[in-house]
């Protein structure tokens, strides 16, 4: 293959976008390219021969002919762009704008030459700046909203509390003030009203527990927990939810499984979100499992259940907050698996999903041993 001749080589400098200036060992300007006119606005016949410091801003002149002379007597014979920090150039009309540069170094019979490949950052900075400003907006904006949601939950407690304790107090009472039996309207109301405050209470500590995952504020009390006696405490609590739905409820724990570092309250909760979510979308006469062991030096457990699956466009969703699939009727807030995926990645563990459309839906999580 023949060498580019000289004229091509100058035209292909020449349609570059960015600034190509050379100069000499006195730092003299002996090669300006079109690129370098348009950020400039200077002409090349104004620029050749006059001294470099007329591209920079008048307070860098001394400093940045010094970093090319030492550059000049390093070992270095060339610096990419983001190699060193980024300078500012100054344009015909006196107009200064922030800039990334390469240069190279060749040594001739006259001293050093230098190229300089010069790019002009200017849109890219009022870019950042943007983006920098609508991050800090959007920052704030989840600020507030989850200060507002903790405030609202911490006083929803008080009144819903009350409602429980009130609802507990008739259903606890055979007869009221007057000495006549409670009527059983009235115990049927309160019984609906305890379920149904207990199930906002819920929400309610769900909503702060979620919240306090993402501002990175859980609190965890860790300590060796035999995971065996919590999946088992979690199985038998849940049995009689899976057993009104006609579904059954397995447990398999593989022999001898090593104690986690957990904090048990925390994988309570994990482990009765993932088995009730599972009993929530499986049909009478389907099967939810339970199963346990050790994989790569962690404990294992896995949540498998025959249900209607999740589609692969839902799977990577399924951990958003207040994210609902339309699998079924609508029913909770959507903070069950956000709230699980918190608790995992607050232990060091991992978390992930796998389903099939009809088939059924696996949850696998990890925690350390």
């Amino acid at each position: 293959m023949e060498p580019l001749s000289d004229a091509l080589l100058a035209g292909i400098v020449s349609l570059a976008s960015d600034a190509i200036i050379c100069i000499d060992s006195a730092q003299r300007i002996t090669f300006f390219n079109d690129g370098a006119t348009r950020i400039f606005g200077y002409q090349s016949s104004e620029v050749v021969g006059e001294p470099l410091e007329l591209l920079i801003p008048v307070r860098f002149h001394h400093d940045h002919r010094d970093h090319v002379e030492n550059f000049g007597r390093s070992a270095v014979t060339a610096r990419k762009m983001g190699e060193r920090t980024p300078i500012a150039g100054r344009r015909k009309n006196g107009e200064e704008f922030p800039a990334e540069a390469a240069i190279t170094r060749m040594k001739t019979t006259d001293g050093n030459v230098y190229s300089v490949v010069l790019r002009d950052v200017t849109k890219r900075h009022r870019a950042e700046a943007v983006e920098q400003q609508l991050l800090a907006r959007t920052e704030a904006a989840v600020r507030a909203r989850d200060e507002m949601l903790g405030l609202v939950s911490h006083e929803l407690r008080n009144p819903v509390n009350a409602v429980k304790m009130l609802a507990s107090a008739i259903l606890r009472v055979d007869k009221d003030d007057a000495g006549g039996p409670v009527p059983a309207t009235v115990l049927e109301h309160a019984a609906v009203m305890l379920d149904a405050a207990t199930q906002m209470d819920r929400l309610i500590q769900d909503l702060l527990d979620v919240t306090r995952i993402e501002a990175g504020r859980m609190r965890l009390s860790l300590q060796p927990v035999e995971l065996s006696d919590v999946a088992a405490a979690a199985h038998d609590m849940l049995t009689p939810v899976a057993a009104a739905k006609s579904v059954s409820l397995a447990l398999e724990l593989a022999p001898g499984l090593p104690k986690v570092h957990a904090d048990p309250d925390r994988v309570t909760q994990l482990l009765s979100n993932l088995i009730g979510n599972a009993v929530k979308f499986t049909a009478p006469g389907g099967e939810v499992r339970i199963e346990a062991g050790v994989a790569d030096g962690d404990v294992l457990v896995t949540v498998r259940d025959t249900g209607v699956g999740i589609s692969a466009a839902d799977l990577p969703k399924v951990f958003d907050r207040f994210w609902q699939s339309n699998r079924t009727t609508r029913n909770g807030a959507g903070l069950g698996l956000a709230l699980s995926r918190g608790i995992v990645l607050a232990h060091g563990g991992r978390i992930w999903i796998e389903s099939t459309v009809g088939t059924g839906t696996t949850v696998r999580f990890t925690l350390p041993v």
